[in-house]
């Protein structure tokens, strides 16, 4: 069966437009019946949902707004037939006039410009809401056109003078931006509009004034609390609901869901595998993510699914979602260097290394509230906190109490993505690393069994870059990384290079080789470098018992890299796998393994 004998819906990727998602045929996943905990008496009418960039929480404020606006009235069949909340015939559909406002437009160069466009979103939010309500009168021209306090008020008397209700829905999306913007290049600023009389807590504070007589409800996204102090002072009866069961699955995808989604995105039959063998593969790469101890379920990253999904569409063929990444997904360490460098060195370093080494976190709790204009430096406690908003570590629900929260990796690609966005963080103060000479590779471009001089040039650098406080932190993963990350800065044409790439092993299931060089790429003499990276310390080297610890680490690299060599992805390859063990900088064992 081919695709044109397949209707397939068209994906939903980089569109936040649920309104002409069925004009268009685009695919998504029913997230409607959040709505109905929304609207439950038990739950807030100012709630706040953190999640952690591109999970679709844009697409779910705008369904909010689709809902719950009363322009929208005549459209509530097209757009909610079919729907969970649909069946739910609830009474509060199309039964508010919602003003919503996307602050991740705000352009944050400087002071002025910052307040000039903050202004601007704000002025954006008010013109669509006129021309949806073309008999509602409200002119600003006059206002200044620096304070958005003072036209946010205006806008909320012209309302009740107009509809005299008290119906306003605010909705605001990315409420924290710009702010974290500011914080990793500018935190003078991000104190100025944060801390007290700032411009965030001035307009929070003119929307809660409004909830007595204008706003009936309020709705905020945002990915993590480091500006939410600025919120809640201001409005202080917006609360946190990030971490409720009902809300775990708000954003993002469940296996269920992806089960639905993805033959109406893809032709399974074409590709000769079912949707549930697609699932195991995207399951370790995008899933794990779990947002309340007490919720039963794990979803996946959907902005990685939808771009993954629609790369296997355009090629018409199964894919190793390791090779697909979104790329619009947060691929900067910078975000991570400004966390670490905001508190203690000893802080990172046991995140870093605990992180490194796939270790779990326990925290009494998340911190809701992080106020840098009271503190300026991160606890453990906090840092953790913002490494879970940011998407780095999740809820680990099997060893979490009601007295302590468990946090974990939630996947395989946050994982080596930390660890690669480490390296600026570990290695930023020893320009050796960048000096230091360049790893040979004439040996492997050769296509020779004997790579000596490979791993000779590996000792001689990671000996430049090694002093005493890296050795005392090192271990696999940072070896790995190191290397990995000097080798990807070498320019050799046709040679790629991947750290904990994934593999098919047969009977065996998904394994991760440490490094895979492909060498002369397209050539008659390709070759790929399959090497298992082992480190001890050189008192672990120099043991001379029977069976001593270096012995035994080669006998067990040896073992897995040929396991690694039997995976479907190297089938009909030329495969050459080594076993590397290091003893601090030094290459004690480097030999080829048949």
């Amino acid at each position: 069966m081919t695709e044109s004998a397949v209707k397939l819906l068209n994906n939903p990727y980089g569109d936040s437009s649920f309104d002409l998602f069925r004009q268009d045929e685009l695919a998504f996943a029913d997230k409607s019946l959040i709505i109905k905990y929304l609207d439950d008496k038990s739950t807030s009418k100012y709630p706040v949902l953190l999640r952690p960039r591109r999970f679709g929480k844009s697409t779910f404020v705008r369904m909010l707004k689709c809902y719950y606006d009363i322009s929208y009235q005549s459209r509530y069949e097209e757009l909610f037939s079919g729907t969970k909340i649909y069946e739910e015939n609830l009474a509060t559909h199309n039964s508010y006039h919602v003003i919503d406002f996307d602050f991740s437009r705000v352009n944050t160069d400087n002071y002025d410009t910052l307040v000039d466009s903050f202004f601007s979103v704000v002025i954006l939010g008010i013109d669509n809401f006129k021309r949806r309500y073309p008999d509602f009168k409200f002119d600003y021209s006059k206002l200044n056109p620096k304070d958005s306090v003072t036209l946010f008020n205006y806008f909320t008397n012209a309302y009740l003078n107009f509809f005299n209700s008290k119906k306003l829905y605010v909705m605001i999306d990315e409420y924290d931006k710009f702010a974290n913007e500011l914080l990793e290049k500018d935190l003078e600023l991000f104190l100025s509009i944060t801390g007290k009389s700032g411009l965030l807590k001035n307009f929070y504070a003119a929307i809660k004034a409004q909830t007595s007589d204008a706003i009936a409800k309020s709705f905020i996204t945002g990915v993590s609390s480091v500006s939410l102090d600025s919120l809640t002072s201001g409005f202080n009866i917006a609360r946190n609901v990030t971490a409720k069961s009902n809300f775990n699955e708000y954003t993002g995808f469940t296996e269920d869901e992806l089960e639905i989604l993805i033959p109406k995105l893809v032709d399974v039959e074409k590709l000769g595998v079912t949707t549930k063998e697609i699932i195991s593969r995207m399951k370790p790469v995008y899933d794990g993510y779990c947002f309340s101890s007490e919720a039963d379920k794990t979803v996946y990253n959907s902005s990685m699914c939808l771009y993954y999904l629609d790369m296997v569409r355009e090629k018409g063929v199964f894919l190793n979602p390791e090779d697909y990444l979104d790329p619009a997904s947060d691929h900067d360490g910078s975000k991570l260097s400004q966390l670490f460098n905001l508190t203690k060195k000893e802080t990172a370093e046991f995140i870093i290394d605990t992180y490194l080494q796939e270790g779990m976190f326990y925290i009494s709790k998340l911190s809701e509230n992080i106020n840098l204009n009271q503190v300026r430096e991160y606890s453990l406690e906090q840092l953790l906190s913002m490494l879970y908003y940011l998407g780095y570590l999740t809820i680990d629900r099997e060893n979490s109490s009601p007295s302590e929260l468990a946090l974990k990796i939630p996947n395989s690609f946050m994982s080596r993505l930390f660890a690669k966005c480490t390296i600026d963080f570990r290695f930023k103060d020893n320009s050796e690393f960048y000096d230091a000479p360049k790893l040979n590779l004439s040996a492997l471009t050769e296509v020779k069994d004997d790579i000596s001089s490979f791993a000779e040039s590996c000792t001689e650098f990671l000996s430049r870059i090694m002093n005493n406080q890296v050795l005392y932190h090192m271990n696999e993963m940072a070896l790995n990384l190191a290397l990995f990350a000097k080798l990807d800065s070498i320019p050799v044409l046709n040679t790629y290079v991947k750290m904990q790439q994934s593999l098919q092993v047969p009977k065996v299931g998904e394994k991760f080789a440490d490094l895979v060089i492909t060498v002369n790429k397209g050539k008659p003499n390709e070759c790929i470098y399959l090497i298992e990276l082992k480190y001890l310390t050189k008192k672990e080297a120099a043991d001379k018992s029977s069976e001593s610890t270096l012995n035994k680490l080669i006998k067990k690299a040896a073992e897995e890299v040929l396991e690694y060599k039997s995976a479907i992805d190297f089938s009909g390859k030329n495969v050459k796998a080594y076993a590397m063990i290091f003893a601090g900088p030094d290459c004690v064992f480097c030999k080829l393994q048949k």
